[in-house]
């Protein structure tokens, strides 16, 4: 017999009537001693919030955003969101009261919650007094549409919002289609969450994994070794991760004592993965539980690839998973395998990608018969595996050469010294633009420029070579691991370099 679609709040309220007191989710605080909570716990919680969010008009087809760290409140939030059968709109928990106001005004939403004073309308700790002031009177669960907000970030400005149009229900067991078994999600296990639900990525698998009756083990800030420690403690089979994350956890390894035998799926996304580090990681766990996938949060279609795959085309991000690919030339030439050009995609469902939203909504590229872009740059091999080349407006132009970023990364994070890179052009009167590397030594290294040089120029050509070295005591990456290099660049180059 099929099932109907259900939504989210439903599906809480489903599983907390069948587990009740079975543990949902086991939270790691940055201090402190760790918190569980229940499945009727949660739905308690999601309860109270929804009756808050009713009685400070919010009803459905409104838009709720909120800036929380990695917190349960985080996850009950977006639940009483969709019970009431508004929108969520995540939020950075570091944003600015100046942005968090620009967000509201522009996305047109109707609260927006926020950990700090000035960070919205109401603080955390003013929402829950409310909501515990209330009358414990039943939430009936609506449906959403759209049922979020993703945020897109830009290398300047306000971030673009893009949302799926579609009534957000979901089937039990097909919360994300067939695209999550083929990256080792499984229901009914425990479920790592260490990168922060301020992103789409992280946010979106731990609220499938609470659909899909799983128990998250929830960290408030990423630690290697505690991840690491986490993993063996409670038995995690299925850990979503970004690459910075897996260069501090197998330069941990060892200082952990971790031997991973619970975990099935390491799953990797959010940046393209040196290949170092994925071959270490294939070593470490064997190919079968090492995946992968390139998407966004356009939705324009994604790739996959398991360790074994990865293995035969070392470097690749894989073959579209039900999606067509296409590879653009400059003068809007489809090109042949081998050459780099622009990515363009076009899944088997067109109508599962996600629009542009706003009054200042950008137009999506598409080509005519419906392939999009999201500005990344990369090329095909004879069997349709994808391999990335950055992104189009991240590309240097050094002395009349394109020069892409992440391949000058790559090399240096080879660099036994060096514990996390960035690197990116700046206006040059000779080169146009010239490379620069801003780098993060690793604990007691010291390494000299002209060391530095002489190992770029070991293994890069002579373009890639960073012109400028800059040491600094560590990258502005956000929770997702994620740096806006242009940002990075206009700061340096104010600081004539």
């Amino acid at each position: 017999m099929t099932q109907d679609p259900i939504s989210y709040g439903a599906r809480l309220r489903q599983l907390a009537a069948e587990r009740g007191t079975a543990e949902a989710v086991r939270f790691l605080p940055a201090r402190g001693e760790e918190q569980s909570l229940s499945w009727a716990e949660l739905d308690a919680m999601t309860n109270r919030f929804a009756r808050a969010l009713a009685a400070r008009g919010v009803a459905q087809g409104a838009i709720v955003g909120f800036a929380l760290p990695n917190i349960p409140a985080h996850l009950a939030l977006a639940l009483a969101i969709w019970r009431v059968g508004a929108t969520t709109m995540v939020l950075d928990p570091g944003i600015h009261p100046e942005t968090a106001q620009a967000m509201k005004a522009r996305s047109g939403a109707a609260l927006v919650i926020g950990r700090e004073a000035g960070q919205g309308d109401i603080t955390l700790a003013e929402f829950i007094a409310l909501a515990d002031g209330l009358p414990r009177t039943p939430v009936e669960d609506q449906i959403s549409v759209p049922g979020k907000i993703v945020l897109s970030g830009g290398s300047t400005g306000l971030p673009k919002m893009m949302c799926d149009t579609r009534p957000f229900a979901r089937i039990p067991g097909q919360s994300w289609g067939r695209v999550a078994p083929s990256l080792g999600f499984r229901c009914e296990q425990t479920q790592l969450v260490c990168a922060a639900m301020s992103h789409n990525a992280p946010f979106t698998w731990a609220h499938n994994g609470l659909f899909e009756g799983n128990r998250l083990v929830l960290l408030e800030h990423f630690d290697a070794v505690a991840v690491l420690q986490a993993i063996d403690r409670f038995e995690i089979g299925f850990a979503m991760v970004v690459p910075t994350m897996m260069v501090r956890m197998i330069d941990h390894f060892e200082e952990s004592g971790a031997t991973l035998e619970s975990l099935h799926a390491l799953y990797h996304t959010g940046a393209p993965c040196a290949r170092w580090l994925k071959q270490a990681w294939i070593d470490r766990l064997g190919p079968e539980r090492v995946t992968e996938m390139y998407g966004s949060g356009e939705n324009t279609g994604q790739t996959v690839i398991s360790g074994a795959e990865w293995l035969r085309h070392p470097g690749s991000v894989g073959c579209g998973f039900e999606t067509e690919i296409r590879i653009y030339g400059e003068a809007g030439e489809i090109l042949p395998p081998g050459e780099v050009g622009e990515i363009f995609m076009r899944p088997d469902d067109p109508d599962g990608r996600s629009n542009y939203f706003g009054p200042d909504a950008p137009q999506p590229r598409r080509d005519g018969d419906g392939f999009q872009s999201i500005g990344d740059l990369g090329w095909l091999d004879a069997e349709g595996y994808l391999y990335l080349s950055g992104r189009r407006d991240d590309v240097i132009n050094t002395g009349g050469v394109k020069v892409h970023p992440e391949t000058i990364e790559a090399v240096l994070l080879t660099h036994p010294q060096i514990a996390d890179a960035v690197s990116f052009g700046i206006e040059d009167r000779e080169w146009g633009q010239k490379v620069v590397a801003v780098l993060v030594a690793k604990p007691g290294a010291c390494p000299s420029v002209d060391a530095l040089h002489d190992f770029c120029a070991e293994h890069l050509s002579r373009a890639e070579t960073p012109k400028v070295f800059r040491l600094c005591e560590a990258l502005p990456r956000d929770g997702f691991g994620k740096i806006r290099r242009r940002m990075l660049a206009v700061k340096l180059a104010q600081e004539e370099i």
